[in-house]
């Protein structure tokens, strides 16, 4: 998925992400409203910035081989701030915790971060 993906391509999956998760929300708005506030009230200001949460999720993501989780998290950790260096430190927790799969993830994760901060090619 990543290879030869430049920041167009990847804001273009990031739209698609989020245009399938608005589609189940107007099919189960009941749910889709509660996950909400869980992901509201997970990322809210508190000891661990909003960043540091996202990044958590990433790491999370990766762990579980979630490749749209893995890009929608990464959006809202650079949108809190998140440095590529902070998501690296991130990915070697992920690479501890879930081995050869969260290698290959974590280079995924790695791939898109730097295709959406600098537009160059994944």
């Amino acid at each position: 998925m990543t290879q030869d993906l430049t920041r167009n391509d990847v804001l273009k999956k990031l739209e698609t992400i989020n245009t399938r998760t608005m589609a189940l929300y107007a099919a189960e708005k009941p749910t889709m409203t509660a996950f909400r506030g869980v992901m509201q009230g997970a990322t809210r200001k508190g000891e661990l910035s909003a960043a540091v949460k996202e990044l958590m999720a990433v790491a999370i993501a990766v762990a579980k081989g979630c490749e749209d989780c893995i890009l929608f998290h990464i959006n809202e950790a650079t949108k809190h701030g998140a440095t590529r260096q902070q998501l690296v430190e991130s990915l070697s927790v992920s690479i501890e915790m879930a081995g050869g799969p969260g290698t290959v993830y974590a280079a995924k994760a790695l791939a898109l971060f730097d295709a959406l901060q600098n537009g160059e090619t994944a």
